[in-house]
């Protein structure tokens, strides 16, 4: 049966690290359930689910790049992305963060908010593509002072995604039929 004790790299045989071929991993993820469903004839039920849990968890946290990341920063014994009320770049993020809320009404209250909101998630998709190549290059050297850099640009993109969720909510309700 499945070995608990092993990291989620570990238990699909990838290499530690936040780049990854994500064919690969579902490719060894599909094996990996295969196999352990093929174990079902001779565990219990119960021993089985459990694995399959386990199995689902290490899949969806290397596949979602954040959750990778927190799960990196758990393995590298880091702190996660938990701000402190004296850290200077907790309150640079939150000041991008208000700059983001900004032109998120900015673009609301426009003569065309669609289109404006449109502007906003490209510039959002921008900024979050060249955060993650920075945290690619970041994870490719764990040296302390890296991490610590990596955990800061991980509290960007989690800001950045709060930014696009909210704005493509917003674009949703531009899209919902007004009552006559």
């Amino acid at each position: 049966m499945l070995n608990s004790q092993k990291n989620y790299f570990e238990l699909f045989d990838l290499p530690v690290g936040f780049a990854l071929d994500s064919g690969v991993l579902a490719e060894r993820y599909r094996a990996l359930v295969r196999a352990v469903r093929a174990d079902f004839l001779s565990d219990e039920e119960d021993e089985t689910a459990r694995s399959l849990a386990r199995i689902d968890l290490a899949y969806q946290t290397l596949t979602e790049p954040l959750a990778r990341a927190e799960y990196l920063f758990r393995l590298y014994g880091v702190q996660g992305t938990e701000t402190s009320g004296d850290d200077d770049s907790a309150s640079t993020t939150l000041v991008d963060e208000m700059e983001r809320q900004e032109a998120l009404v900015a673009a609301t209250n426009r003569s065309d908010p669609g289109a404006a909101l449109s502007e906003v998630l490209t510039r959002l998709a921008e900024r979050g593509a060249a955060l993650d190549k920075e945290l690619h290059q970041l994870f490719a050297d764990p040296t302390p002072h890296n991490l610590g850099a990596a955990r800061e640009v991980v509290r960007q993109l989690q800001g950045l995604a709060r930014c696009r969720r909210e704005t493509e909510e917003r674009q949703a309700e531009l899209l919902r039929p007004r009552p006559a």
